[in-house]
């Protein structure tokens, strides 16, 4: 039975209890008015007056003594009716409290002393015992949560075994992962110290690259200074060689023979007659050729003075590598001239320039003197190839768009072909014989450093070529 019927035949029990007492006190109470109706009667019946008028010829006390009898024996039965219904309903109220009391008190010791089972075993449990077990005593509500309380026990049991296996197992799968982790580690602090001492040899390999190409460049450069140097040197040792100076001697000897008549040989043979024309003409050669020779020399001076120009001015660019510094790009341009000058102009290129009147651009100087003699180096090949008469390079720098500048390098030289605009820039490719493929990619390492790029442009072969260097366009003003 549940906990609610055995509320209900509890409350039942109590319902029948009181409506019993109700039935019993309505019948009590009718029958005391029934008494009292009578004892009213008598009362009325026997008053003084009436009894008198009626019976005259009886003596009085016997009428005081019949009246007297009737009223105290109504009375007594009224107060007896009333007696006997107020220890009814005493009764009855009494046996009902007592009754719902012992139902009550029953009822909620029953549940209370379930419902403490129920705490003391949750507490157990919730102190790690799920071995607890609750003895089922009912079918009721309570029984049905004992039975639940149990079957959550068992399944909480179930779940921390089964929790206990998962612990474990996923345990050992850290403790592996671990020793794999550990392993993993050793491997990257192993690889990432090869990794240092390989960027370290990288680093000091690229140094050395850049040495060399330094040294390369100047080299190159230097060298065509002195075949310049040993063409005025072989002129001057032509003209040396071939001089006229020793006509002088030839005519000290003959001056010698007639030293004795020197006036008459002069004025009177004819070998003698010719010695002042011969004379004054040879002053003449002598002088020119003195002047011809000193021009040269002077060349020679110049060519020794470019070379050392080039060399101090690659000396004073390798000092400010790396220095982003404020620039004038029209003073690189002819920077990068000078040291190519020789070499345009033993080959017979006409250099145009069209700069743009920028201001001091932030930039750094070595590495765009650097793209710059590499492109006109690359130029001055592709014209010395060509079969033009008209060799042009025109060195054009443009007006600043979206922040950015541009340098142009145009020839009107031997071009490049369609496949080979895509593979230009790559490390060791090259179309000449004495290349090495190292110029134009170094160039666009420099410019990708100075966040710019270098990209080429050509119709095709025989149509020229365009190099164009795009940098940052970037002021101290802007800067500020």
């Amino acid at each position: 039975m549940t906990i609610g019927k055995k509320l209900d035949v509890g409350i039942g029990i109590l319902l029948a209890l009181f409506l019993i007492l109700g039935t019993v006190s309505y019948f009590q109470t009718k029958q005391m008015q029934e008494s009292l109706r009578e004892v009213a009667k008598v009362k009325e019946l026997t008053s003084t007056v009436p009894y008198q008028t009626k019976i005259n010829d009886l003596q009085d006390e016997k009428i005081e003594i019949s009246t007297k009898t009737d009223i105290e024996r109504a009375e007594e039965t009224g107060y007896k009716t009333i007696n006997t219904t107020a220890v009814v309903i005493l009764f009855l109220l009494s046996a009902g409290f007592i009754i719902g009391s012992v139902s009550y008190v029953t009822i909620t010791r029953s549940i209370t002393k379930r419902i403490t089972k129920l705490r003391d075993a949750a507490s157990t449990i919730g102190k790690g015992n799920l071995n607890t077990h609750i003895e089922i005593e009912s079918d009721d509500e309570i029984g049905e949560l004992a039975a639940s309380f149990n079957d959550m026990a068992h399944k909480l049991k179930e779940s921390y075994i089964h929790l206990e296996e998962r612990v474990q197992e996923r345990t050992a799968d850290l403790t592996a992962a671990n020793k794999r982790l550990t392993i993993e580690i050793a491997k990257r602090k192993k690889a990432k110290t090869q990794l240092q001492t390989t960027q370290e040899k990288l680093v000091d390999t690229a140094r050395h690259v850049g040495m060399a190409e330094a040294a390369t460049g100047v080299l190159h450069n230097v060298g065509n200074v002195l075949n310049s140097v040993s063409v005025t040197a072989e002129s001057i040792q032509k003209r040396v060689r071939n001089s006229k100076v020793s006509y002088l001697a030839d005519v000290v000897g003959l001056l010698e023979e007639h030293a004795s008549d020197l006036g008459t040989f002069i004025t009177t043979e004819e070998q003698g007659k010719k010695l002042p024309a011969f004379l004054a003409n040879l002053s003449e050669e002598l002088s020119e050729e003195q002047e011809r020779c000193i021009e040269a020399l002077e060349a020679l001076t110049k060519h020794v003075e470019h070379m050392a120009d080039i060399i101090q001015l690659q000396q004073s660019y390798s000092k400010t590598k790396g220095l982003i510094e404020p620039v004038s790009v029209a003073e690189l341009v002819e920077d990068a001239m000078r040291i190519n000058a020789d070499a345009l102009t033993r080959q017979g290129v006409e250099v145009k320039r069209e700069l743009a009147d920028l201001p001091a651009v932030l930039l750094d100087r070595h590495k765009v003197l650097q793209i710059l003699t590499n492109l006109i180096r690359n130029a001055k090949y592709a014209l010395f190839k060509s079969e033009r008469d008209d060799k042009i390079l025109t060195i054009r720098v443009k007006e600043p768009e979206g922040g950015r500048i541009q340098i142009e390098v145009c020839d009107n030289g031997v071009g490049i072909a369609k496949e080979n605009l895509t593979r230009i820039f790559e490390h060791g490719f090259t179309t000449s014989k004495d290349g090495h493929g190292f110029g134009l990619h170094s160039a666009a390492l420099a410019a990708n450093e100075m966040n710019g790029s270098v990209s080429a442009h050509s119709d095709g072969p025989g149509k020229g070529a365009v190099f164009t260097i795009e940098l940052p366009f970037k002021t101290q003003e802007t800067t500020k």
